[in-house]
């Protein structure tokens, strides 16, 4: 009989996760227009993964996410975001694959991130983010 709902990658606890380091920065001059209206901005992000094995069984991640949105026109820093998320980890199988186990931990902690990165670009002052679902194509096994 076949499993229809069988966990096809690794099995993780999450044993601890919190912001390790955050950062939001908004230069604007107050003089200037409002600028949640304004559409003449570009976003810039970038999401960078520090994996650590700390024993046979227990790891941690730091999820580093930066964001910067500048003014087209007067390339201007309109506000700069950086959050360092850390989480810690056990796999409860002997047998793990370090790329899958990543994955699925960041599919566990990108919702936490996602939450504070929206949160703070909407009361910071500046530009409000929205952050798309991240896929992490986790692999079948």
């Amino acid at each position: 009989m076949s499993k229809v709902n069988e966990n096809k990658v690794e099995d993780l606890i999450i044993i601890d996760h919190f912001i390790k380091d955050l950062s939001y920065e908004n230069p604007q001059n107050i003089n200037l227009k409002h600028i949640k209206d304004d559409k003449d901005h570009d976003i810039v992000s970038d999401l960078k993964v520090t994996f650590r094995r700390l024993d046979k069984k227990i790891f941690s991640l730091i999820l580093k996410y930066t964001l910067e949105c500048k003014n087209k026109s007067k390339n201007e820093i309109l506000c700069h975001l950086e959050l360092d998320y850390f989480g810690l980890f056990q796999v409860t199988e002997d047998k793990y694959d370090q790329k899958n186990l990543t994955k699925h931990a960041l599919h566990l902690i990108f919702p936490f991130a996602k939450e504070i990165v929206e949160y703070l670009s909407r009361k910071g002052g500046s530009i409000p983010v929205t952050l798309n679902h991240i896929d992490f194509k986790l692999k079948e096994n």
